[in-house]
């Protein structure tokens, strides 16, 4: 019998990441999506075409990123009483496969983002190298506070910039406003990394929640949320985004409020879930104001 995986052994991958990484994988394309709104997407034929490609290539890009992680900390994964149960490993699924699989996403993203031209190109190579580095290094990875928090600032800040440059020239409006996403997209890791912070420290994963405690990162993320919202309403009040925007000023003092709550309620997995469906929430409204034209 061939050692090579079957196609029902694929199947199987497909199966349990779409099962374990999906919905977070599709809500990741939110940032790319406005970017090419923003950058002047039009519903012309030829615009619908490079914006699917555009969706083709992040879709899968990100799928990679996720499946990369997965696949470097597997071990670690297997020790965390809460993520042991959905580690490929338990799922019949060797390393190499998922490798494989990991691989052909990062090809068919290249050739989507080829397509497009050279900028969609740079940058994606540009976030999968971040993700290497967070994944595979814990020298400047997910083993070392700040920088790992870095690389999700600029992993969000490129991931925006990936639709912006499909319909716009790279300028200061496209990075003020990717600047945006990557806020958001490292402060709800901070969020994540509270959340994660009892099976973190079980393996030795010096995060920001594990090095400095639960506390000052709850807070460390609640300022980068800040930062964001404060960025947003200046962007709105200079008419560089909608103006309904400004009022993003309501948004930061309902998740102040539901800080405040998640403090008293004590920092720990179900407080860091409950609040990041709360954000989550809200920049999804964000996103659908940041459509006014």
């Amino acid at each position: 019998m061939s050692s090579q995986p079957s196609l029902r052994h694929y199947a199987k991958i497909l199966r349990h990441f779409a099962a374990t990484r999906s919905l977070e994988v599709l809500v990741l394309q939110a940032s790319p999506l406005l970017g090419c709104y923003l950058g002047g997407f039009t519903f012309a034929w030829g615009d619908v075409i490079r914006a699917g490609v555009l969706f083709l290539g992040s879709f899968t890009l990100t799928a990679h990123v996720f499946i990369i992680n997965d696949w470097a900390g597997h071990a670690d994964d297997m020790r965390d009483p809460r993520r042991a149960a959905l580690v490929f490993a338990r799922k019949g699924i060797r390393r190499d496969q998922v490798a494989r699989s990991a691989t052909a996403l990062l090809i068919l993203a290249t050739v989507a983002f080829a397509a497009i031209g050279r900028p969609a190109l740079l940058l994606g190579a540009a976030i999968a190298t971040l993700s290497l580095f967070y994944s595979c290094l814990p020298g400047v990875g997910k083993s070392t506070p700040v920088a790992a928090s870095i690389n999700h600032l600029l992993g969000g800040l490129l991931h925006f910039l990936l639709g912006y440059t499909v319909f716009h020239d790279l300028d200061g409006r496209g990075l003020a406003i990717g600047l945006f996403f990557g806020l958001v997209f490292a402060a709800g890791h901070l969020n994540q990394e509270v959340r994660d912070a009892e099976g973190d420290g079980l393996n030795g994963i010096r995060t920001s929640a594990v090095v400095f405690g639960s506390l000052p990162t709850f807070l460390a993320s609640l300022g980068l949320f800040t930062t964001a919202y404060a960025l947003m309403v200046g962007l709105a009040a200079f008419r560089i985004m909608p103006q309904i925007l400004v009022w993003s000023v309501l948004a930061w003092s309902l998740q102040v409020a539901w800080s405040v709550q998640a403090l008293r309620r004590g920092l720990g997995f179900e407080t860091a879930e409950w609040m990041q469906r709360r954000y989550r929430l809200l920049f999804a409204i964000t996103g659908l104001a940041m459509l006014v034209r």
